[in-house]
């Protein structure tokens, strides 16, 4: 089965104390239901996820979109739907939480910097949006930012939609697909990508004047003697009776204050959000016929097995 996969592991403040720490990368394939349009719509607030009772996107924006698609990102998101190949990826998100310590328009240019570091040397069209974190009483608690990368490169050659999801033709790039990143695979590369996410955030903090500063590394790789919280997603138990390597027993979440035990339970909410909204737009899947069960898509990010990332 081909669930969304998640690498999620906060890291923790600084031995000299200050600032939390959580980034996580998912990956959303057609064969495990995801869909990039819908996933658009609920990053950006569009659609039927644009109302008051959603904690608002205060900023989005879309970059190297090929021509058919820069004016209307979705565009390119609903193509990825339609033409990826089905055990392709369409996409490779990452969700990150920005210091309350920064003003909204320092949060910003974090976020983009971020942004543009996974982005801008091979080219590769996203779209970045910023969630305010407001709580049920209006306080912002836990501003963060959803990224949405495709693997697909911008290599300046004209393709059709349908053109460009193809499979690339290395001996005679014209006749072939954009050419996909092999970036985004392997615990290495998200250490790596952990660890500078940690870098940009300090220089932000630093240049705001802020003591405080981030660590991507889990309490005990700093040697800090606290007492971690262990948080199992809910396929957990079903790795283990397949004997399946698995992250999160690899590397178990470490919950060291209320703020990051609060940052899971809003993801967590979110994704029974958007479960109810598959729900109500495509019924349980009992209630569908056999072919309609295969071509609906799950709204928003899905989850996908270990083994589809880094393997």
């Amino acid at each position: 089965m081909n669930r969304e996969y998640d690498r999620s592991v906060p890291g923790g403040g600084a031995a000299g104390g200050g600032g939390s720490f959580h980034v996580s990368f998912r990956s959303g394939s057609r064969a495990g239901g995801a869909s990039g349009a819908a996933t658009f719509d609920y990053i950006t607030r569009n659609d039927r996820y644009d109302n008051e009772d959603r904690d608002p996107a205060i900023y989005s924006e879309s970059g190297h979109m090929p021509d058919w698609a820069e004016d209307d990102p979705r565009t390119y998101w609903d193509a990825a739907d339609f033409h990826e190949r089905a055990n392709g990826r369409i996409f490779v998100s990452a969700d990150f939480a920005l210091s309350r310590e920064l003003g909204v328009e320092e949060q910003i240019d974090l976020a983009r910097a971020f942004a543009h570091e996974l982005t801008d040397e091979e080219r590769l069209p996203y779209t970045l949006a910023i969630h305010e974190g407001r709580d049920a009483d209006g306080n912002v608690h836990n501003p963060h930012a959803h990224l949405m990368l495709s693997e697909r490169q911008h290599d300046g050659l004209d393709r059709s939609p349908e053109e460009w999801f193809r499979r690339a033709n290395s001996d005679h790039p014209e006749r072939g697909g954009a050419p996909k990143s092999r970036t985004f695979h392997g615990p290495q590369w998200v250490e790596h990508a952990r660890a500078r996410w940690a870098e940009l955030t300090n220089a932000a903090l630093e240049r705001a004047g802020r003591d405080v500063r981030v660590d991507h590394r889990s309490y005990a790789r700093q040697g800090i003697d606290r007492e971690p919280g262990e948080h199992y997603g809910p396929a957990a138990p079903h790795m283990l009776e397949r004997g399946a390597e698995h992250e999160r027993f690899e590397a178990a979440v470490e919950v060291g204050d209320h703020e990051q035990a609060l940052q899971k339970i809003d993801a967590e909410i979110e994704y029974l959000e958007q479960a109810i909204d598959r729900i109500v737009t495509y019924g349980l899947p009992e209630d569908r016929e056999p072919a309609e069960r295969g071509q609906s898509y799950r709204s928003g990010p899905s989850r996908d097995d270990d083994q589809s990332w880094g393997r």
